[in-house]
């Protein structure tokens, strides 16, 4: 994310620091060194660290939700929608790997908040397979939650990972696999385009 602002500029600093040192090891003042603002300027946008660190998880899957939608938007059938928000999703991570770090992985030491919001956020890509799972017609697999849920699971895990071992620029490469498996969970062979 570019910044512009001096909230866009805190939060990227916020993405920064964390991507390089972690949550827990994150001070408030590491944050304004790297965002170049004052104290002052901190304080006045948010309450405490914490509060930073939600503003920056909000603000990436924010971005993720919009490209992800945006790419479905833009495909004429349920499978190829699947495979384009999948695409978009690989690609904002890689494009911006201090806030996948903050999102995918430093959020699970982020606290109470931190995992609450987590598991809302999961619960939206939960949906959105339930959601690609019906417009697929699939009438006799097992319960679409339990599965939609295995899947989001298994592809957070591989994003987890990948992250986790700087390996962020490398997430578009796992798509036609994600897929495969997503599509055989579902109990579907996958179309090809």
């Amino acid at each position: 994310m570019l910044p512009v602002t001096q909230r866009e500029r805190l939060l990227d600093g916020m993405a920064q620091t964390v991507a390089a040192q972690g949550y827990a090891a994150t001070s408030v003042a590491d944050v304004l060194k790297i965002a170049g603002v004052s104290r002052r300027t901190f304080y006045e946008r948010f309450s405490d660290k914490e509060d930073c660190f939600l503003a920056a998880y909000d603000a990436i899957v924010a971005v993720a939700l919009e490209r992800v939608r945006g790419a479905c938007a833009e495909a004429p059938e349920p499978d190829l929608r699947l495979e384009r928000g999948l695409d978009a999703l690989l690609q904002v991570l890689a494009e911006e790997p201090a806030f996948a770090r903050l999102g995918i992985v430093e959020v699970l030491a982020a606290g109470p908040r931190g995992l609450a919001r987590r598991d809302e956020t999961l619960r939206l890509f939960v949906g959105f397979i339930q959601d690609h799972r019906e417009q697929l017609g699939d009438a006799g697999a097992p319960p679409s939650g339990l599965v939609s849920q295995a899947i989001v699971g298994g592809i957070y895990e591989l994003l987890y990972s990948h992250i986790v071992r700087g390996e962020a620029d490398r997430l578009p490469e796992l798509n036609a696999d994600m897929l495969h498996y997503t599509f055989m969970l579902l109990g579907m062979e996958r179309p090809t385009v």
